[in-house]
């Protein structure tokens, strides 16, 4: 990535193409063009700033909601929030070429445990080549200063009412006092769960496209609010997804003997199937190093041209409550595996780590080794043609 100041005070950063190509595949779980587009600029925004922080200012910003739990965020809400030496810093990504206002959206700053302590104005370019941040304002600004929207439900504040000048969020970022950029906002109501399944049906009777408008916005943010009632409103509702995503893996759990049903001991596969498939299983030395080994039947494509193929996950324990993971991709039901399909690592801000590509006749691929310590997270990512899988776990 490149910087470029046409602006002391701004940062403007160029996005690789080989980069908005990884985001553009990942938008693509999502329901509408609408969301997807969305989800697409927000990536590339997180992008920018995560690259900016970590290189320029040798900070670690952390996602506040683990990309397992994105989908659910970005299908109706615009923003991203990171967390930033324990500080809330919400990203804002725009198109609008007009820069004289930035709008929030009130999830932002009404829902007790989503608001944050800055707000970040951020512009990008239709092509998304280019991020540009371009200011701040603060949760105490948008709640004294911002006129409210009741129709779009968001907060707009005048460029004039907000800081133009990323050099000075670094100062307040470090020593502002949280009574200083925080207001006081009202707790939302606690709803049953009658009521929540209530709203639920409510809102896909509707099939509203803006289901964030349809109800009031203190019934609304409180089932936003609980990750439960949030997931089952992501996917209640109709959509021609193109990616599936599968419930998180906890990988501590297989050191205590836990597994989820879907993985299965590999002999439940090699001696079901063919018996070069059982060659391969036994012939390779990484999985047979490891001391603890999965796999999962994955199915990709619609049920008419569905191929299916194998995921090996093998756990090495190493010192330091470190694991080493090996990660391979065998065919199911045939001697080789589909050409061009890929296996993908990517970190828990949804950035590729590595991939790797099948060839003609290769009867499996395999990430590199790679290790991981208690508490991480990751995902992989299985792609072929226009259909694609994401696996998640958890360290």
């Amino acid at each position: 990535m490149t910087c470029a100041f046409a602006d002391p005070k701004e940062w403007l950063l160029e996005i690789p193409t080989t980069v908005k190509s990884q985001l553009w595949q990942q938008s693509q779980v999502y329901a509408s063009p609408n969301s997807r587009w969305r989800a697409y600029i927000n990536q590339i925004c997180l992008h920018g700033f995560l690259t900016r922080v970590e290189t320029e200012y040798a900070l670690q910003a952390v996602v506040w909601k683990s990309f397992a739990d994105t989908p659910a965020f970005w299908e109706y809400v615009n923003g991203t929030a990171v967390l930033l030496n324990q500080k809330r810093v919400v990203l804002i990504p725009s198109e609008a070429i007009d820069d004289s206002q930035l709008e929030v959206p009130q999830e932002w700053v009404d829902i007790p445990s989503w608001k944050a302590d800055f707000y970040l104005a951020v512009q990008v370019t239709p092509d998304g080549d280019w991020v540009r941040f371009w200011g701040y304002t603060t949760h105490q600004e948008l709640k004294t200063q911002a006129e409210y929207d009741s129709v779009d439900k968001t907060y707009c504040i005048d460029a004039e009412d907000f800081t133009k000048d990323l050099n000075a969020f670094w100062m307040a970022f470090q020593f502002c006092r949280e009574e200083d950029i925080q207001a006081v906002i009202s707790a939302l109501p606690e709803i049953s769960t009658t009521q929540a399944e209530n709203m639920l049906q409510q809102l896909s009777r509707s099939g509203a496209t803006f289901s964030r408008l349809e109800i009031p916005f203190t019934s609304w943010g409180a089932l936003l609010d609980k990750e439960r009632w949030r997931q089952r409103l992501y996917q209640q509702f109709p959509r021609n997804r193109q990616m599936q995503l599968s419930p998180m893996v906890n990988l501590s759990a297989w050191l205590q003997d836990i597994y989820e049903n879907s993985w299965q001991v590999i002999e439940t596969f090699f001696y079901s199937n063919s018996s070069s498939l059982a060659f391969n299983f036994r012939s390779n030395t990484g999985l047979n190093a490891a001391s603890i080994k999965r796999a999962k039947a994955i199915d990709l494509g619609t049920e008419a041209d569905a191929q299916k193929v194998i995921m090996l996950v093998a756990l090495i324990p190493e010192a330091k409550q470190q694991l080493g993971i090996r990660v391979q991709l065998h065919p199911f039901d045939d001697e080789y595996l589909p050409l061009n399909i890929k296996l993908v690592l990517l970190s828990d801000a949804a950035e590729i780590i590595q991939e790797v590509t099948s060839r003609l006749q290769d009867n499996y691929i395999q990430l590199k080794l790679f290790a991981g310590e208690l508490g991480e997270s990751f995902s992989v990512q299985v792609i072929l043609d226009d259909y694609q899988i994401i696996e998640k776990f958890i360290i």
